[in-house]
């Protein structure tokens, strides 16, 4: 069997089990809270909300070039024959600068291949789920690329964030929109296109937020498919987000569903404490 190995970064929000059982080696993002950094890795959804209730304002930055290429070298030396590189899209973070820059400081840069993902997070998930399905399927690393470029060219995610607040402060909505959405207290409803968030619509309820998310993924889907993989995440959202789940069970056929029930600390400096949302691709 090939040995392949996997590589992406801490907005990959598998559990640790998951990790571990999978080998899946992580670069970590970054916290920053005034003159201090701290590592995503490191970290744990209530240190981010600590800081905010101190009134500290965070940003976050991407690992550094010299995180990836130590982890690089370390499979080599673990007798890796070649190693999937699948991070955070372009757009949202330099993630992907700092896995390509060190790449090019590899001897053998030929052995890794850094895929251009244009999602995020859960939409990350559900294609880094499907590549060790084809690794454990002993498929040739050549036609393993050609499946995963086509899979990240029909990935699309929607998602939904209950707090606007953080959305604000994090420059993904803009002020005069979520001053405005507060007033209502309406729910954004976002999509991710060409790697960048979109704020395309806002409903009054969260169960209206959850059918323009459905809305949204049947449009895209309204030409067909020969299979779909869908992953639905829950961020202190399980109910609404199972309510995706049984709707996408109810109404498409050849599905594959996974869940996940975790989102980071960076993505809650961004996004805020709670939401839900479903990313997916077909083959």
């Amino acid at each position: 069997m090939n040995k392949f190995a996997i590589v992406t970064d801490s907005t990959t929000y598998f559990t640790e089990e998951e990790f571990t059982k999978y080998g899946i080696k992580r670069a970590s993002l970054n916290i920053l809270s005034g003159d201090q950094t701290f590592r995503e890795l490191d970290m744990v959804n209530a240190d981010v909300y600590k800081q905010f209730e101190l009134g500290n304002k965070l940003t976050t930055s991407q690992p550094a070039p010299g995180e990836y290429l130590k982890i690089y070298e370390d499979l080599f030396k673990e007798n890796y024959e070649f190693i999937f590189v699948l991070v955070i899209a372009e757009p949202l973070s330099g993630t992907y600068q700092s896995a390509k820059l060190a790449l090019n400081m590899l001897d053998n840069p030929d052995q890794v291949h850094l895929f251009k993902s244009n999602m995020a997070a859960f939409g990350n998930e559900h294609l880094l789920l499907r590549l060790m399905d084809y690794i454990n399927e002993d498929m040739p690393k050549e036609e393993i690329i050609s499946k995963m470029e086509h899979n990240i060219s029909t990935s699309k995610l929607t998602m939904t964030s209950l707090d606007l607040v953080s959305l604000i402060k994090s420059g993904r909505l803009s002020k005069t929109k979520g001053i405005i959405g507060s007033l209502l207290r309406v729910k954004p409803v976002i999509k991710m296109e060409d790697g960048k968030l979109d704020l395309f619509h806002v409903a009054r309820t969260t169960k209206k937020a959850v059918v323009h998310q459905l809305d949204y993924m049947k449009e895209e889907l309204k030409n067909g498919y020969d299979k779909l993989f869908v992953r639905v995440c829950s961020h202190n959202s399980l109910e609404l987000a199972n309510i995706i789940k049984e709707e996408v069970q109810l109404h498409y056929k050849n599905v594959m569903i996974t869940f996940g029930e975790y989102v980071g600390p960076v993505f809650n400096v961004h996004l805020g404490p709670k939401g839900f949302g479903l990313a997916w691709h077909t083959e």
